[in-house]
């Protein structure tokens, strides 16, 4: 592989012990056997089982698969390290839970070869809590109104998009961003690069923990509208 890979695949992970060797085999598989020029980036924030281990043995068995590890920051902190460390003309971002079905990324492919900058999925049936799914109609009502955009789902882990892209959205995405994914389709949107969604089939999640339940999901989207707040000034 070269040092400027044609494709980076992005994919934070916390704590799925009983996942992460599926869903590495699965980006295997459908992705980077598509991309023969390709690499896999995973990020270990701070897992308390044996994922780390997993994943240092699949990195040794396998030259494309690169593993980071670092202290529990959140799903945004890792995600955020994932994007650094990529170094592909094309980024893939999806998360380790297996939850979105990587059959169709073919298709998504085929359009940035087209001449797409971004193509994102859009989960049309969601297997999630009420709560979350409440409060994700609430979040794209908000996207939609105080961006002036038009966006099905902008936070759902399944993006792939040129690197221009992320430089453009880099700059209104700091450190401590709690939903990058979200931020970079706003930006992507509002500064009118040219995006294909498409629908992805979303499933009930197999195994390992849901992180943020209740209170600390609120406090969380509590949180995240507060710094959509400050992206707006950024964006405009």
């Amino acid at each position: 592989m070269s040092d400027t890979p044609r494709l980076s695949v992005v994919m934070p992970v916390y704590n799925e012990e009983g996942a992460i060797a599926a869903a590495v085999d699965e980006v295997k598989q459908h992705v980077l056997s598509l991309i023969s020029d390709s690499e896999l980036v995973v990020v270990d924030d701070g897992s308390r089982d044996g994922t780390g281990r997993l994943l240092d043995e699949a990195a040794a068995n396998d030259a494309r698969i690169k593993v980071i590890h670092q202290p529990n920051g959140g799903h945004g902190a890792a995600l955020l390290t994932g994007l650094k460390a990529a170094s592909g003309e094309y980024i893939f971002m999806i998360d380790s839970d297996r939850q979105i079905l990587l059959n169709n990324f073919t298709a998504a492919w085929t359009e940035v070869l087209a001449g797409r900058d971004a193509v994102f999925g859009v989960r049309r049936r969601r297997y999630d809590p009420v709560l979350r799914l409440y409060l994700s109609r609430l979040i794209r009502h908000s996207v939609n109104v105080l961006f002036r955009v038009q966006l099905s789902d902008a936070n759902a882990p399944y993006k792939l998009f040129r690197r221009a892209v992320w430089n453009e959205a880099r700059e209104c995405v700091p450190d401590g961003t709690l939903a990058p994914s979200m931020f970079l389709a706003i930006v992507a949107k509002s500064r009118g690069f040219n995006i294909l969604e498409i629908d992805v089939t979303h499933k009930e999640r197999d195994t390992g923990e849901v992180t943020l339940r209740k209170f600390k999901l609120l406090k969380f989207c509590a949180r995240g509208l507060g710094q959509m707040l400050m992206l707006i000034r950024r964006v405009r």
